[in-house]
């Protein structure tokens, strides 16, 4: 137990001390900023093996460490960390992804990226991603509120620094003082939870809480709302979703971990309190009206569902006409994420299991998109995908992982979001949800829109804007980060009983439910059926390289052969028919365009449908800068008050507020 308990304290200390450290060694002459990468680099990797091996040690059970007491006049306060599979899953994740950010850092932030003048020099992108894992780790491991509110705290501050890392541009500032106050609009929800939790029960325990509340009883009527405002910016759910997509401007390896890594903190919040702790009192609530249409869930469930559904959609509407590659990412992680969210709000042991998965699964496919769109951003220095076209020929590594994130996103066969989105759909069923069943498959299709599009905008489409002969595949350094990452998506699509049966279930079974995930060995049983991956998945492969090939065939009477003069005469060379592409471009004439351009693509869609219209009505930015706008007219106008120091309106004023809150006090009291 003792080097358990050193495991989770170097899993939590040991970036943060070194992040703090490492500016210290910077400063050293000639060897400083060097010794400081490494170290950084060296310490991340570190923090892997650490929480990997805290994975190992759980499996006997959970971890339970007190570290002091805070006594106080009515009670005690414990400090004190625990481990457990839902914890480890989300760290496991965030270790890793911060060791691959840092290792794609060394030449992403390099004088050879195109797209900013940076040096070789030692910047606080490194201390910072290392400072996020500490934070995140000691968020995930809190076993009470005061511990979980610290690193919670710390965790939207390190947002706010890397968003804020090109800090001459105010559109960077601007954009990390949004994420910064809409983080803590849940952080001040959680601060009031623990306030009133503490006052009425006496604890800040987390397990203990709801314990400790009887059912109906009238506090969970305010803890339960304000526990959802709380983890609602950290999981970019709307309504405090568009900070995320502005959050693009950071650079690419700070974006994977706080856009792919920072949301999974407010998916831990949600699953940990509304799943184990209050779950009763979720379930106790009574259900939700037309159960046929929602299912048989509660109105709390419903809440948290429809959240996650509304998010899905608009998010996904804005990644279809959204030109920025980063921004386009950002919105397809922020739908996804509504995906997570509506299956977890399910509160069903399979619900869970699958919401688990998918974020598993996401998480390597939203870093991978990422890292291929930095790649894209280092290599030509663009970033709008009506500037970009043509990069397979010179960048096929990357084409490559990009076309493995983007098919895993079309949920392919064998792929990771196969095996998770497969696993929702059961869900949806298993709750007899008809609503969020269609929800589900509507998003599908959605995602899919996105995906194509990015795919053939940045690489297929013919472009001569980046023919440039020094366009080619980044370094190694940052290849290898995306490597391991398509490696993994095809891992978990492959044999996903692995994360199932060696992280998920054990996390279910830890919260208190059972849940049987292999049985026989190789295939998944859910409790509206079964289903063997490998089966079902060669299957749908098949079915899929069947439709490539009636495409193919269809296509052949489209060939038509071009005239062309050579020094050797005329000859007829065989032009291969953009029919195929049809399709996307809602059935425009490919041949007479300039290069199937981004805006092309479901233009005929978008003039009918008015998405950009749809997308406008819905920014609830609109909404944040008219409240702002007022808020700023009425400090102009309490300016009229200024006594401008003068010494009679002063001691007036003085006089007339101290009556005042004298009124108040005798009044109330």
């Amino acid at each position: 137990m003792v080097k358990n308990s050193l495991l989770a304290f170097a899993g939590i200390l040991l970036p943060i001390a070194v992040a703090v450290l490492s500016h210290l060694v910077a400063k050293l002459p000639k060897v400083g900023a060097r010794l400081a990468k490494a170290i950084c680099i060296l310490v991340s990797y570190l923090t892997l093996f650490c929480v990997f091996l805290l994975v190992l040690a759980v499996a006997s059970g959970p971890i339970k460490i007190q570290l002091f007491v805070i006594p106080l006049q009515i009670t005690t306060i414990n400090i004190g960390l625990y481990v457990d599979y839902l914890a480890l899953i989300p760290a496991l994740l965030c270790s890793l992804f911060g060791a691959l950010a840092l290792t794609y850092n060394v030449y992403y932030l390099s004088p050879q990226n195109r797209a900013y003048k940076v040096g070789w020099d030692f910047n606080r992108s490194y201390s910072f991603i290392l400072l996020f894992m500490g934070a995140m780790i000691g968020t995930l491991f809190s076993s009470d509120l005061i511990g979980l509110l610290i690193f919670w705290e710390l965790v939207s501050i390190c947002s706010y620094a890397l968003i804020s890392f090109w800090n001459e541009d105010p559109f960077c500032l601007w954009a990390a003082l949004k994420c910064f106050i809409m983080t803590h609009i849940g952080s001040i929800a959680l601060l009031i939870v623990a306030i009133v939790l503490f006052l009425s029960i006496g604890t800040l325990e987390i397990l203990e809480l709801g314990q400790k509340i009887p059912l109906g009883e009238p506090i969970i009527f305010i803890v339960m709302p304000l526990l959802l405002i709380a983890a609602l910016p950290k999981t970019v759910q709307f309504p405090f979703h568009t900070w995320l997509p502005d959050g693009t401007v950071a650079p690419t390896s700070a974006t994977v971990l706080f856009h792919v890594c920072g949301f999974q903190t407010g998916i831990y919040a949600i699953i940990r309190f509304f799943f184990q702790v209050f779950h009763p009192h979720v379930v106790y609530t009574s259900l939700v009206p037309f159960s046929s249409l929602f299912g048989n869930i509660s109105i709390w469930s419903f809440v948290i569902s429809m959240t996650g559904a509304i998010t899905l959609l608009v998010a996904a509407l804005n990644g279809i006409i959204e030109n920025d590659f980063k921004r386009v990412v950002a919105y397809s992680t922020i739908s996804e994420l509504g995906y997570i969210v509506m299956v977890i709000g399910l509160t069903t042991p399979l619900g869970v299991t699958a919401g688990l998965f998918h974020l598993m699964s996401h998480a390597f496919i939203a870093a991978l998109l990422f890292l291929c769109a930095g790649a894209v951003i280092y290599t030509t220095g663009k970033y709008n995908l009506n500037e970009l076209g043509g990069l397979h020929r010179r960048m096929p590594i990357t084409t490559t992982c990009c076309t493995i994130s983007v098919l895993a996103i079309g949920a392919l066969p064998m792929l990771s979001e196969f095996a998770s989105k497969y696993m929702i759909i059961h869900s949806t069923l298993d709750a007899n949800s008809p609503f969020f069943l269609i929800i589900t498959l509507l998003g599908a299709v959605l995602h899919i829109a996105i995906a194509t599009r990015l795919l053939h905008s940045v690489f297929l489409t013919k472009s001569e804007l980046n023919s440039s002969p020094e366009t080619s595949d980044p370094p190694i350094s940052m290849l290898i980060p995306m490597i391991v990452m398509s490696s993994a998506i095809i891992i978990l699509g492959i044999m996903p009983t692995i994360p199932l049966e060696f992280l998920i279930a054990p996390s279910i079974y830890q919260l208190g439910y059972y849940f049987s995930v292999t049985q026989p060995p190789g295939i998944i049983i859910t409790s509206v059926g079964f289903w063997n991956p490998m089966t079902v998945a060669a299957s749908a492969l098949g079915l899929f390289l069947f439709l490539i090939f009636a495409v193919t065939y269809l296509a052949r009477e489209r060939v038509v052969y071009r005239r062309v003069v050579t020094e050797e005469g005329i000859v007829y060379k065989r032009v291969i028919s953009e029919e195929a592409l049809k399709p996307f471009l809602c059935g425009e004439d490919a041949q007479l365009l300039d290069g199937a351009r981004a805006y092309h693509f479901y233009d005929t869609l978008l003039r009918v449908l008015r998405i950009d219209r749809v997308c406008h009505v819905s920014n609830v930015d609109r909404l944040y800068n008219a409240l702002s706008k007022g808020f700023s007219n009425l400090c102009v106008k309490l300016l009229r008050l200024d006594i401008q120091q003068r010494y009679f309106p002063a001691v007036s004023s003085f006089i007339v507020g101290t009556v005042v809150v004298i009124l108040i006090a005798i009044l109330a009291g």
